[in-house]
């Protein structure tokens, strides 16, 4: 989904580093919301073990609003339902990881907006 571009410290208790991914899965939708799960990786380990993960529920009034950005401002030509709607989570993503920022002005893991990258599903 998405990633860091190179290796970060991510241990609050110790001196854990790797490459972080993140994954969004959804979980459960009705008309009224989705509930996703975000699960963050250490790629660069063999464990099967996330890092973190948390529910993080979007209301439909903010699903609407980023489909309707996420439209306008990208070129789904050619992809099939499936293929758009892993690319609109996955850019939704992206999106939510630059801009949702601390009140230090950093993402998750203390990073710059700029740190993070697409990568496969």
């Amino acid at each position: 989904m998405i990633q860091t571009k190179t290796e970060v410290s991510y241990g609050d208790r110790s001196e854990k580093s790797g490459i972080i991914k993140i994954e969004v899965r959804p979980i459960e939708a009705s008309p009224e919301k989705t509930k996703f799960l975000v699960i963050d990786w250490d790629i660069t380990k063999p464990d099967d073990d996330p890092i973190n993960s948390k529910e993080v529920v979007w209301t439909k009034y903010q699903i609407d609003i980023m489909d309707a950005y996420l439209e306008a401002n990208n070129d789904f030509s050619g992809m099939t339902k499936t293929e758009k709607e892993w690319r609109k989570i996955q850019l939704a993503l992206m999106i939510d990881t630059q801009t949702n920022l601390l009140p230090s002005g950093k993402t998750i893991y203390r990073l710059t907006p700029d740190d993070w990258e697409l990568c496969e599903v």
